[in-house]
């Protein structure tokens, strides 16, 4: 489901947003495993506040609103997880999920499907890469999900 607009200023702004997450949340993930609640809020608050401002110039509000859904449904699943294995993931994960579906489903809600198998298919080959040289089970699942979500929003430019 693409989505009609005037021009692809919202998809510059999602991808820039996106990958200032990323140069702040992969290290952070990578050297502590955890990430940072104030960088994820801060990224949700302005995806979120770009989502309605073109939503609302390129009337396309339905849109936001399956974006908004999308959004909920993802980060339930994520919570689910969590709540069933917390040492399997973290609840930084599952608040990254937020800006990131959000950004990802208002672009192409189809996007969200090919991002999650994305980010689950290199997140399993990276822990069972770690797991054999080093024998860790823990692989952070940050910096997957925001490559992922980066590079569902670059193909759709």
């Amino acid at each position: 489901m693409e989505i009609p607009r005037m021009n692809g200023l919202i998809v510059i702004v999602l991808l820039t947003i996106v990958m200032v997450l990323m140069m702040v949340q992969i290290p952070l993930d990578f050297r502590t495993h955890h990430l940072s609640r104030s960088a994820t809020i801060g990224a949700a608050l302005v995806i979120s506040m770009s989502v309605v401002i073109d939503a609302w110039v390129s009337r396309s509000l339905a849109t936001a609103g399956v974006s908004v859904l999308a959004t909920i449904a993802v980060m339930g699943v994520y919570g689910i997880v969590h709540r069933v294995s917390p040492h399997s993931l973290g609840w930084g994960d599952v608040l990254l999920v937020v800006p990131l579906t959000l950004a990802v489903a208002y672009v192409s809600v189809m996007s969200v499907i090919w991002w999650q198998l994305a980010a689950a298919t290199t997140g399993a080959v990276h822990a069972v890469w770690v797991r054999i040289r080093s024998g860790s089970s823990h692989v952070p699942f940050g910096p997957h999900l925001l490559v992922s979500a980066w590079l569902m929003l670059v193909t759709s430019v």
